[in-house]
């Protein structure tokens, strides 16, 4: 090996192992893995039928869109959930107090398990199926897997 290739070698090979640390900071930082801060499991995923009880916005995630959040009451077990759906600007459907609803999600438990908190994945509202998430729990606001955006409703 020429010293010059070797010299570029080894300041490649000290700049991955000095960036290397920060990329993995920078990567659970994108994946939002903080504490606190739920994510979408597909081993927690539920189904629940119930009945809209409040629908709000709110701002869940620094610098994005506020979130359309949605109180449920399970018709089965009279339990109630919050439902984190999508940014606002993702539905085209109305959505109404006392209306009927069938969601897919992962239940997520936050603050010490006193609030259980689903994040849906489908919604099944005045006979339209609105597809949040795909699966795997990509979001379909944002692309998911390299997708375009698209509307639910």
């Amino acid at each position: 090996m020429e010293p010059k290739c070797f010299k570029i070698t080894m300041i490649l090979a000290l700049a991955i192992i000095i960036f290397l640390p920060i990329t993995g900071d920078l990567t659970a930082e994108l994946r939002q893995e903080k504490p606190g801060r739920p994510f979408y499991n597909v081993d927690r995923e539920i189904t629940i039928e119930g009945q809209i009880e409040d629908i709000r916005f709110e701002q869940r995630y620094e610098k994005r869109a506020s979130f359309l959040i949605l109180k449920v009451r399970d018709k089965n077990t009279g339990e109630v959930y919050e439902v984190e759906t999508a940014p606002a600007w993702f539905f085209q459907v109305d959505l109404h107090k006392g209306e009927n609803i069938r969601l897919i999600g992962s239940l997520a438990e936050v603050d010490g398990e006193q609030k259980k908190l689903i994040m849906a994945r489908e919604m099944r509202v005045q006979n339209q199926t609105i597809t949040l998430r795909d699966r795997r729990g990509f979001p379909a606001w944002s692309g998911g897997q390299g997708r375009q955006r698209k509307r639910g409703g």
